[in-house]
């Protein structure tokens, strides 16, 4: 089964990277604007894009203060089955990301849009992180 692995050192330090991946609003600074989200195992959250036309709901189902494990449940049809996790630890310069999006079930699909969709809001959560201003999806159609 195919996975999209990405690694990032991010000047950040591992709590601030915590905050970036399970508060709402940190989320909606890289990610996407259009996010429900709660820090809380067995929550479900709404990621929105396109104005709405694609609703992703993802369980989290793992958190800890070095890993958080999300479960899609609908959205993108190749997502549910997968499973997103972001394992990060403390290095010299910051922290150490390690980001996968596990078990798809072929590479066909949505895997190669996903792959780079992923790589590109890495970067954002980066930018986020080091300088305060990420580059989230703004739920606007089309953008």
């Amino acid at each position: 089964m195919p996975d999209i692995l990405l690694e990032a050192t991010i000047n950040a330090s591992p709590d601030k990277l915590y905050t970036a991946l399970t508060e709402q609003e940190g989320i909606r600074s890289w990610w996407t604007q259009q996010a429900k989200a709660a820090p809380k195992v067995g929550t479900v959250g709404e990621f929105g894009f396109y104005g709405g036309q694609v609703l992703m709901e993802i369980e989290v189902t793992q958190i800890s203060p070095n890993k958080i494990v999300w479960k899609p449940i609908s959205g993108v049809p190749d997502w549910p089955g997968t499973s997103i996790t972001w394992d990060f630890t403390p290095v010299e310069n910051g922290t150490k990301l390690l980001f996968g999006q596990r078990n798809f079930a072929s590479s066909e699909g949505s895997l190669p849009m996903t792959g780079f969709n992923w790589a590109w809001y890495i970067i954002s959560l980066k930018k986020y992180l080091e300088t305060g201003t990420g580059s989230p999806h703004t739920g606007a159609p089309n953008t």
